[in-house]
């Protein structure tokens, strides 16, 4: 439902499953370079800390800068949104990880005004703040309908103000 949302912006969705940060960089032409979009929503999944990566949070931010120093160079005026990595049920033990890419992010961001930083993880969370199962799939992993409205409504929110492009 995020093309209706964000309508009347054009939406033009590339779920890449367990794609890193560095996969999206590597493929970039492909991804980003083909489709000149006016702007680029990056949501860093589990498999940056899981599965294939390992990495700590300063190596996700570096890869991070990386993707949008690359793609900059290229002179293609462009907003970036960038998700902080969501916090999940299943994984704890990232939650310290998180909490410093969080930090991390935001200060790299400060004084570059063509990128935003999101962090769904308050609108995710318990009065505690731990993540709501509600939100996730029953993997405790993936985020479910419900979740994904808010990491929708929180881009939107975001966007509002700005003039969709032609």
């Amino acid at each position: 439902g995020l093309e209706d949302l964000l309508s009347p912006r054009p939406v033009l969705m590339h779920g890449l499953g367990d794609a890193t940060v560095n996969d999206i960089a590597h493929y970039h032409a492909e991804l980003i370079g083909y489709y000149q979009p006016s702007a680029l929503v990056l949501l860093p999944g589990t498999s940056e800390f899981h599965i294939r990566d390992n990495k700590s949070a300063p190596e996700l931010v570096a890869a991070i800068r990386k993707l949008v120093e690359f793609d900059e160079s290229y002179g293609v005026a462009r907003q970036y949104y960038i998700f902080t990595p969501i916090k999940t049920p299943i994984y704890p033990q990232d939650y310290a990880k998180i909490d410093e890419t969080t930090r991390l992010l935001e200060r790299w961001a400060m004084n570059r005004p063509q990128v935003s930083i999101l962090d769904a993880n308050p609108l995710l969370a318990l009065g505690n703040a731990a993540p709501n199962p509600d939100f996730f799939s029953l993997d405790g992993i993936n985020l479910n309908e419900h979740g994904y409205v808010r990491l929708s409504l929180l881009l939107q929110n975001r966007l509002a103000g700005r003039t969709a492009p032609p």
